[in-house]
């Protein structure tokens, strides 16, 4: 690879951006403001945590259901980060202590915080690389990694499963694939599963860090071929996450074929059951993959349909500067809406 980051957390610094543009800055000393409502509006800053695992941790901590934690979007977990997030009916929050964890109320509210609240995020990221920067007046809107999974990449592929419903290949397939990033421990549990499918066996021998794999054996384990059953006892982030990400995968294939015949298009289709065809990328697209976006309307699970919407092709940086450049390094900052990846920006910046 050209470059490189997130050596440390310090390295990758992802800053929130409220829907009124303000930047939740790092280490900064928020004033509580009074006011009523149900919901007490916090700012947390985390180091090394995923956010789903967070928002888990606090709920234990509060001795509350997750449910009662609201938060706009899940941001890095090998990087220093901040977001809003809203705790329904709680009080003293600050008093929480958790490693690598700041919660700093600001407010109450009557509305909780709901995905997709925020604007975008602002970035700082160390990138070590002997590379010249390249001055793009606008990248590609590609999805990045942290879309269809780093050491997993299997989002995408569960979701295209449930699409076309295939609910005991998808469940398999997220309990069984093994990839080479994983741990032995983790290969070894997934292989021995795929020689027997014994699901009540498996609890045996399944790691506590698969957390989401225990959750669908134990449901199989009581209720023998019920796969729908199983995907419906994950939590719901993750259900809807598997068919984002198969809508997401299929657009990254679009927006390479657009780059690559330089077609003049300036958005893509994250398909749904409400898609139309419109052009003959897209058909490709579509043909290779052997699906249609009607599929996309999932009948026998229909809280996991998607009725799909349109995204831009092309971004353009926000607020771009280099704040720093050494031997070796640069360290540069810019914004960018919800729903854009960081990672894939520095790909076409030190390409």
């Amino acid at each position: 690879m050209a470059y490189e980051i997130k050596r440390e957390p310090e390295d990758f610094i992802v800053e929130e951006i409220t829907p009124d543009k303000k930047v939740l800055e790092i280490d900064k000393a928020y004033k509580f403001k009074e006011s009523e409502g149900d919901q007490l509006i916090c700012v947390l800053q985390k180091k090394r945590w995923d956010t789903n695992l967070a928002i888990s941790e606090i709920a234990k901590r509060l001795y509350v259901s997750r449910k009662r934690i609201g938060f706009a979007g899940t941001k890095d977990k090998q990087a220093i980060t901040t977001q809003r997030i809203s705790l329904w009916k709680i009080k003293n929050a600050e008093k929480l202590r958790i490693k690598d964890m700041v919660l700093t109320p600001l407010e109450y509210s009557d509305k909780r915080i709901e995905l997709g609240d925020l604007w975008g995020n602002r970035f700082t990221i160390k990138v070590y690389t002997k590379k010249r920067l390249k001055k793009l007046a606008k990248v590609p809107n590609f999805f990045g990694v942290q879309r269809f999974g780093d050491t997993r990449p299997i989002t995408h592929l569960v979701g295209k499963e449930i699409v076309r419903g295939n609910f005991e290949e998808a469940v398999k397939m997220y309990l069984a694939r093994v990839f080479p990033k994983e741990s032995k421990e983790a290969k070894d549990a997934r292989k021995k599963l795929a020689k027997d499918w014994n699901y009540t066996e498996a609890l045996k021998y399944f790691p506590y860090s698969l957390r989401f794999e225990r959750t669908l054996l134990g449901h199989l384990a009581n209720n023998e071929n019920d796969y729908i059953g199983a995907l419906r006892k994950l939590p719901k982030f993750l259900k809807i996450m598997f068919v984002h990400a198969y809508q997401s995968y299929l657009f990254n294939e679009f927006l390479k074929e657009v780059i690559k015949k330089k077609a003049k298009y300036s958005k893509g289709q994250l398909f749904g059951y409400e898609s139309k065809i419109e052009n003959a990328l897209e058909e490709k697209i579509l043909k290779k993959e052997r699906i249609e976006p009607k599929e996309f309307f999932v009948r026998s699970m229909p809280e996991m349909s998607s009725k799909g919407e349109k995204r831009e092709l092309f971004i353009s940086l926000k607020d771009f500067k280099v704040l720093g450049k050494g031997k070796g390094y640069y360290v540069i900052r810019f914004s960018l809406p919800k729903g854009c990846y960081a990672t894939t920006v520095i790909d076409q910046l030190f390409s």
